[in-house]
């Protein structure tokens, strides 16, 4: 029982299996060429193969399959589910093929073989994969090629007859040689024809006759190619003052053209050699030329690499020596408080509105405004100091370093307090130097780092996040330098939140070498 029901199920499957096998094979149909194509050498020729289907899927495949006389070889394949590069093909036909994509969907599954060679004759077959189908078809090439145009020449005389010589170079295969009358009929005199074959396979035909005396005087050679049914042909007509017994000026006449022909030839042959030499003179002189100029391009490039690397060497030695600078700095990292009490700065800081200014308009580059801001608890007196910012976005803010000194009474005059600072206004960043001079720079960070540096008279602003120096602000201590140096960092006013200064890991002092 089991066996009798494992038997109907194969026998339904293998049913199903052949009524698909014949829906695919009736949608689909490859119809063959009704005779062999002739391919001409140095020009192109189309292998047909035409797919019959209502509609032609895109996901196919077709292979172009050459079989010679001792090879077979894969000539070109079209594979529609590689769309990054569905063409592939042999070396041995490397750029001479080409498929007819745009039609495709009318079924043109052809392939176009530039530049016929000698070599490509046989058998070629056109193999097309769809998903549930295979089918292909033989396609035989035939390669012919058509000599060029006779040329008939005198040799001279024969007995009491004349010589002529029929000659034309490059046919395949073998042509048919045909020596013919005025009326068009071969002629009855004895031919000798010579088919030479050269090194690229094709052939050089020399056919030659002896005209004799009262014999029909009009001369055509023929030479057919059947393959190509082309024909090449050359008709002379040949005067009785030719023959010896109608003239007796003929061997005088024929030894002078004899002479003659000599001499042209002799003339040839020299203008031949000398216009050989002078063209292996020009060509040395050329490659001459060519190769002084690659070697100066060769030459320009390499001066060019080496500029290159010179200016990117410089680059990275400029980085790393700002890398080293910060790094430096960052190791003189201390920790920072502000006192909680606001105190009021009158900095020269451009585009800051007083505290009871209400207008929006900006104070000019030299006005100096009043800015509340946080000191810090702790001042520096010597060394060099480290601390981080972070303003974040802010668009306005000021930070940096004041310095106390001892007030004078000095003709009047109150030595009050000395600032150094970084400032932004409405997006655009600015630095104080000597004579209140604003030089105007572009920031995208968002942590400012400051180096106090009480030994080198200099407080440092760089841009923590890329390690870059921002300004670098001399402090023009003079003979007599600040007693004490405090950070400080701009109060918000209300609502606005104020700068943090971010805690830095304190690192081991870095010892000197």
């Amino acid at each position: 029982m089991m066996a009798s029901r494992f038997q109907y199920a194969m026998t339904l499957h293998i049913i199903i299996f052949l009524q698909i096998a014949h829906l695919v094979t009736g949608q689909f149909k490859i119809i063959p060429p009704d005779n062999p194509v002739i391919g001409v050498i140095g020009k192109g020729v189309t292998l047909p193969c035409q797919l019959e289907a209502k509609t032609t899927p895109e996901r196919l495949t077709v292979q172009w399959i050459f079989t010679g006389k001792s090879q077979k070889i894969f000539v070109t394949t079209y594979d529609g589910k590689n769309k990054q590069n569905p063409i592939s093909e042999d070396e041995t036909y490397q750029g001479r093929t080409n498929f007819f994509q745009t039609e495709f969907n009318k079924g043109n599954m052809s392939l176009h073989l530039k530049n016929v060679m000698l070599s490509d004759e046989g058998k070629y077959t056109c193999n097309i994969f769809l998903e549930n189908w295979y089918d292909e078809v033989v396609v035989d090439l035939n390669v012919a090629a058509k000599g060029d145009d006779t040329s008939i020449f005198l040799d001279g005389h024969v007995g009491q007859g004349i010589g002529l010589t029929c000659k034309s170079q490059g046919w395949f295969p073998e042509p048919e040689v045909v020596w013919l009358d005025s009326k068009g009929q071969t002629r009855k005199e004895k031919v000798i024809t010579q088919r030479t074959k050269t090194s690229s396979g094709i052939f050089d035909v020399v056919t030659s006759m002896n005209l004799e005396p009262g014999s029909d005087k009009e001369v055509s050679c023929r030479i057919v190619n059947n393959l190509l049914n082309t024909v090449c042909e050359s008709r002379v007509l040949i005067s009785d003052v030719f023959f010896p017994s109608t003239s007796p000026w003929m061997t005088a006449f024929i030894a002078i053209l004899c002479f003659s022909i000599a001499v042209i030839a002799a003339v040839g042959a020299k203008l031949k050699v000398n216009t050989t030499r002078r063209q292996k003179a020009e060509k040395k002189t050329n490659d001459l030329i060519t190769e002084k100029n690659n070697l100066e391009e060769q030459l320009e490039a390499q001066k060019n690499t080496f500029k290159g690397a010179i200016s990117e060497n410089i680059k990275q030695l400029d980085r790393l020596k700002d890398d080293l600078d910060f790094w430096e700095a960052r190791s003189h990292a201390v920790l920072i408080d502000v006192n909680p009490d606001c105190r009021v700065l009158e900095l020269p800081v451009p585009g800051t509105p007083k505290v009871e200014d209400t207008s929006s308009e900006p104070e000019s580059l030299s006005s100096p405004s009043t800015v509340p801001v946080l000191v810090g608890k702790e001042g520096f007196a010597a060394g060099k100091h480290y601390w981080e910012v972070e303003v974040d976005q802010q668009q306005d803010w000021v930070l940096g370093v004041v310095g106390e000194k001892e007030r004078q009474e000095e003709e009047g005059t109150n030595v009050g307090e000395d600032f150094w600072a970084l400032h932004r206004s409405q997006g655009e960043l600015f630095s104080s130097k000597e004579n209140s001079k604003i030089e105007k720079k572009s920031m995208s960070c968002s942590v400012i780092g400051v180096l106090l540096d009480l030994e080198e008279a200099q407080v440092k602003f760089y841009e923590a996040g890329q390690r870059n120096i921002i300004v670098k602000i001399p402090l023009n201590l003079g003979k007599k330098p600040a007693e004490i140096f405090y950070p400080f960092l701009p109060k918000g006013e209300e609502g606005v939140v104020t700068p943090v200064i971010c805690p830095v890991l304190i690192p081991v002092p870095l010892e000197t070498l």
